[in-house]
């Protein structure tokens, strides 16, 4: 009987113990979440096109995706919603060539990529200068850009500087991005 009333005593101080961790405020715990961003909010993929007529070697010049890029669908699948953001950075960048078939990034001399967003400067995120005899090419991501700003828009998109070292008059060119980016989310 007395231990009994014993093992009641310390089940209840237990509970009590147990009952003060939960008082913690849930927002000071947070999680990281690493999700990649390669189509825009219709399901394409990033596509970055250009016709080499229209640019200029040795010069840095503006390929707009005009596409519109959302991870509202890739948050809810992890039950998580844009306004519990509290921080995101881009992880990693890569430009893959998908036309010319016969084309590596070795066409190119300097890439810089920046996000934009309405209400949001436009910041530069990743950016290279070492490209490849192959077909795809990892930008060095800048450290401390925190990427929150963007990602809880409605929609932001990306704008990818090129200084293309050598053209083939009249080639079409298309490429395409692979982002990577890691979001932290207040904790449930």
């Amino acid at each position: 009987m007395m231990r009994s009333r014993f093992q009641l005593i310390l089940g209840a101080f237990f509970l009590v113990i147990l009952a003060g961790c939960d008082s913690v405020d849930p927002s000071s715990e947070t999680i990281f979440l690493t999700m990649q961003i390669t189509e825009d909010v219709d399901g394409n993929p990033i596509s970055l096109g250009f016709n080499a007529n229209d640019l200029q070697t040795g010069r840095l010049q503006d390929l707009d995706c005009g596409c519109q890029l959302d991870i509202a669908g890739k948050l809810s699948e992890q039950g998580f919603s844009k306004g519990e953001i509290v921080s995101a950075s881009l992880q990693s960048a890569q430009i893959v060539m998908l036309f010319p078939v016969n084309e590596n990034v070795a066409f190119l001399d300097q890439a810089i990529l920046k996000f934009t967003a309405t209400g949001v400067s436009q910041t530069e995120v990743a950016n290279t200068s070492n490209f490849p005899a192959s077909r795809t090419a990892q930008m060095t991501v800048l450290p401390n850009r925190d990427i929150a700003a963007f990602l809880e828009r409605p929609n932001f998109g990306l704008i990818l500087q090129i200084d293309p070292e050598t053209l083939r008059t009249g080639q079409s060119y298309e490429m395409s991005l692979v982002l990577t980016v890691r979001v932290e989310v207040e904790g449930v």
